[in-house]
């Protein structure tokens, strides 16, 4: 297969599938080819190895010239956390360590073999900090290179969605509401940057599940207020309804435009993938 200089490939993995798509480059990317693999459930050993293995039967399908790669990780395969600033860290390992000494904490001594990123919103904010398995990694890294493809790019989901769609969301007291199947995370900000984090298990279709998942959601939030607005996106195209009373402003996140014509299961499969930049 040919690949102009003008496409781009993106890839993602969730507990039920593997993708990959060939889209245009550009501020609206044109979808031009998509391969899709479901898996089963991990029975043994990390829950992302049958997607990885879904994904290596892609890729030996579908031969490449060398191109960069994104790949998005569903928030099934990243833990999160939101860790408050800290005055005198001056040096990227001390920031390492902090974030580091945070997760172990909470899942202790595994977290030490865990590749670590983390963004802050300024000076005194807090950090919202990711960590994905470094086999994970390593393992994806090495299969990309296997066919012809150079992993440029890892993202978390949530970080991925949050950038795609930075620009239509107002500064202010609000949330991030991003759904998949079995999981939702809300992501709280405010003036000053990320705010609060939560993250909940999904049984069952995500319209049915998120109504009795939402309000348990809210009084989970420790370090803010409720939020104004919930900017909300569910990766199967689900309408996000609010259960009531309704109390908040819900503000629907569309579907990417490239996915326009494609099937509902077929835009529930891609939309991941696309979000990656």
């Amino acid at each position: 297969m040919s690949l102009s200089l003008h496409e781009r490939i993106s890839l993602s993995l969730a507990p039920e599938r593997a993708v990959w798509l060939r889209l245009s480059r550009g501020l609206r990317p044109r979808l031009v080819e998509r391969a899709v693999a479901a898996c089963p459930p991990a029975e043994q050993g990390p829950a992302w190895r049958p997607a990885l293995a879904a994904l290596r039967g892609l890729l030996q399908e579908q031969p490449l010239p060398p191109r960069a790669a994104t790949l998005v990780l569903s928030n099934h395969f990243v833990r999160y956390q939101l860790i408050p600033w800290r005055e005198g860290l001056d040096t990227p390992e001390e920031w390492q360590a902090l974030v580091q000494h945070a997760f172990q904490q909470v899942y202790g001594d595994a977290a030490a073999q865990w590749l670590y990123r983390w963004s802050g919103s300024g000076y005194g904010g807090p950090l919202l900090a990711s960590a994905i398995d470094s086999e994970l990694l390593q393992e994806a890294a090495a299969l990309a290179q296997e066919a012809g493809l150079r992993l440029a790019s890892v993202q978390p989901y949530l970080m991925a969605a949050c950038n795609h769609w930075r620009g239509q969301i107002k500064v202010g007291r609000g949330a991030f509401l991003l759904a998949e199947p079995g999981r939702v995370g809300l992501a709280c900000f405010d003036e000053r940057g990320w705010s609060d984090l939560v993250f909940e298990p999904l049984d069952g279709d995500i319209a049915t599940a998120l109504p009795a998942v939402l309000p348990r959601m809210l009084l989970r939030l420790q370090r803010s207020p409720l939020p104004l607005e919930v900017y909300a996106f569910a990766g199967d195209g689900s309408a996000v309804v609010w259960p009531e009373p309704q109390t908040l402003r819900l503000r629907p996140l569309a579907l990417p435009s490239a996915l326009a014509a494609l099937s509902a299961a077929d835009r529930a499969a891609c939309s991941m993938a696309l979000l990656g930049d």
